[in-house]
C-alpha cells in the first residue's frame, strides 16, 4: 500500500508518447535502451512499433525484468513478438495482465476434419458493444486449405449468432 502511495514521477520518455484524445496511461515502463512502453486503457504503446490493441494480443508474460509480447496472428504463436527488458516500470506487469484477460470474453477450441485444429476466440474492444471475432489455427493445421477455412468459417458463424 505505501508503494501506491509514493508513486514514481512519469520520466519524460513516457510522457513524450502521443497519446490519442481521451485515450488515458494506466501504466509505464523503460527499457534498458531507454525507450517507453506505456499502457493505456486502449492497448499498449510499444517502442518503434506503435500501439497494440488489447484485443491483438495473443499473449503476454512477465518475468522480471522481461516483458513478452505476442500479437495475434492467423496460426498459434507465429504473430509478432517483442521481449523488452524493463528497467523502471509502475505497474506495468499488472496492468498488461489484466488488460488481455479482460479482452478475451469467450474462446473455445475445435478439432477439425480430417485433422488439426482451430481457436475462436470473441475479444472485447473498448467501445463497442459487439465482439470482434478471431480464428487463431493450430500450428501444422493451413488456414488457406478450402475445407478447414470453411470448417473454420461455420463454427465461428454458430459462435457469433450464440454469443453475439
Amino acid at each position: 500500500m505505501l508503494s501506491r502511495l509514493r508513486r514514481r514521477p512519469v520520466p519524460d520518455v513516457v510522457k513524450a508518447v502521443t497519446l490519442e484524445p481521451g485515450e488515458r496511461r494506466r501504466a509505464w515502463g523503460v527499457t534498458t535502451l531507454g525507450d517507453a512502453v506505456v499502457a493505456t486503457d486502449l492497448g499498449l504503446h510499444l517502442p518503434r512499433s506503435g500501439r497494440i490493441d488489447w484485443h491483438e494480443v495473443e499473449r503476454a508474460t512477465w518475468k522480471r525484468p522481461v516483458l513478452g509480447i505476442s500479437k495475434v496472428a492467423p496460426v498459434d504463436g507465429t504473430g509478432a513478438r517483442w521481449q523488452l527488458e524493463v528497467t523502471e516500470e509502475a505497474d506495468l506487469a499488472d496492468v498488461v495482465r489484466s488488460a488481455v484477460t479482460a479482452s478475451v470474453a469467450w474462446t473455445n477450441h475445435v478439432r477439425l476434419q480430417p485433422s488439426g485444429g482451430v481457436r475462436l476466440v470473441g475479444r472485447r474492444r473498448p467501445g463497442q458493444d459487439a465482439l470482434d471475432w478471431q480464428l487463431v489455427f493450430d500450428v501444422g493445421t493451413d488456414p488457406d486449405d478450402p475445407q478447414t477455412r470453411a470448417q473454420a468459417e461455420a463454427l465461428l458463424a454458430d459462435a457469433r449468432r450464440t454469443i453475439g
